[in-house]
């Protein structure tokens, strides 16, 4: 904690700009699927609109790196806070559940738009030596607005109607605009100095080899999430017979609390140990736990597993983002970032089709089982991954945005 007050300003503003648009995302994303079937939704219209969502998200992908690297990065995120907030108050207006898919659509895009600007704004402002330190604690930021978000969310839907929660969530969106004007606009890298010190290596073999890989990893791991994401809440309300608000406060405590307290240890273990045996260690108790949950019918035993699932699978972001950045010149980050990124949104997408298939045609437990099955295939895919020590980090005493 201490090293972020040794943050310059592009760091702190990024910290706050992360809080409000953590806070706004979890509003609405974790009982999204609960204000469908509010609609009338069923399991499988429900996982067809977040797959929709999930689609249009992982087509800007890749060109928001591109855009992130051609333009200034602050324009990017006010264009993102525009298109959340847009994307919250447009669900005001919807009556069916098929009106929601353009408003999902945009409120998922923008965070396409803004994660990769948000990832390469840490890289170029960051110590190469302390990266994946920097990183986890950026990553405090996400948590941080998750712990009030989902239970803030379901609190006001069950007392007030649902747009009362998206009200909220589109006026913290556009609040976010405000910090990014204390951007400070500095050096952004030397496209000469790269290519020589990298001598190319962007586009050798080894490299190409190597990001392939890593996107598998990536897909496998983040589709084991979202065959979670449409069955968690539906599956508490229906077999604990909670309501909203306590749903909301389930997720807090995993999306919030859990990852809150794991990104701490995440960055030092990785600087300290290596960042790909924290990635394998981090995957390799999830199966495990995922096969456990169906024989849990307790509701606390549930939370907490799901708060053991959040952290570990958060202590793999900053890890993730820092092994592949430390590979990257300064002026492609931006686009080698959006493929990490695409290849989790494409996880995202396909996973809550599965999710739901495996919900409607095997039963309310088996998507677990068939979460775990994707999370241990990503640890395979981790020992194809060269040791952290072989990356060579960018060495730069120049800050850039």
């Amino acid at each position: 904690m201490i090293q972020m007050f040794k943050w310059n300003r592009n760091l702190k503003v990024l910290f706050f700009i992360n809080v409000s648009i953590s806070l706004s995302s979890s509003l609405v994303s974790p009982l999204f699927p609960l204000f469908l079937d509010n609609l009338g939704a069923t399991v499988s219209e429900i996982s067809f609109v977040l797959f929709t969502g999930g689609v249009a998200a992982t087509i800007l992908m890749v060109p928001s790196g591109l855009l992130s690297d051609r333009f200034r990065r602050r324009n990017i995120l006010i264009l993102s806070c525009i298109m959340l907030g847009s994307g919250a108050f447009y669900l005001t207006t919807v009556t069916s559940w098929s009106q929601s898919v353009f408003g999902i659509m945009l409120f998922l895009s923008a965070l396409s738009i803004f994660l990769p600007a948000r990832h390469t704004i840490v890289a170029d402002n960051a110590d190469p030596s302390v990266m994946t330190t920097t990183y986890s604690l950026m990553n405090v930021a996400w948590p941080t607005g998750s712990i009030i978000g989902p239970v803030l969310g379901g609190f006001l839907a069950d007392r007030y109607g649902w747009n009362y929660t998206f009200y909220v969530a589109t006026l913290v969106s556009l609040a976010s605009i405000i910090p990014t004007f204390f951007f400070k606009r500095t050096y952004r890298g030397d496209k000469k100095r790269d290519k020589k010190k990298f001598k190319g290596e962007l586009f050798k073999r080894d490299f190409i080899i190597l990001l392939i890989v890593f996107s598998l990893f990536q897909i496998f791991a983040s589709a084991a999430m979202g065959i979670m994401d449409p069955v968690v809440p539906l599956y508490l309300t229906q077999t604990f017979n909670v309501d909203k608000t306590t749903v909301g406060f389930f997720f807090s405590m995993g999306i919030g609390v859990a990852t809150l307290l794991a990104q701490f240890p995440s960055g030092i273990l990785a600087d300290k140990y290596g960042r790909k045996r924290v990635l394998a260690y981090s995957i390799l108790p999830l199966p495990f736990i995922l096969l456990l949950w169906p024989y849990v019918q307790n509701y606390l035993f549930i939370a907490v597993l799901y708060m053991f699932i959040m952290g570990l699978w958060s202590m793999t972001w900053s890890v993730a983002v820092a092994y592949l950045m430390a590979l990257t010149p300064t002026l492609e980050r931006g686009f080698v970032i959006s493929i990490r990124q695409a290849a989790i949104r494409l996880g995202f997408t396909v996973g809550p089709l599965i999710g739901g298939y495996f919900w409607v045609a095997h039963g309310t437990k088996t998507p677990f089982s068939i979460s775990a099955v994707f999370f241990a295939l990503s640890l395979l895919l981790i020992w194809f991954l060269k040791n952290s020590e072989e990356a060579t980090e960018t060495p730069s005493n120049k800050r850039t945005f």
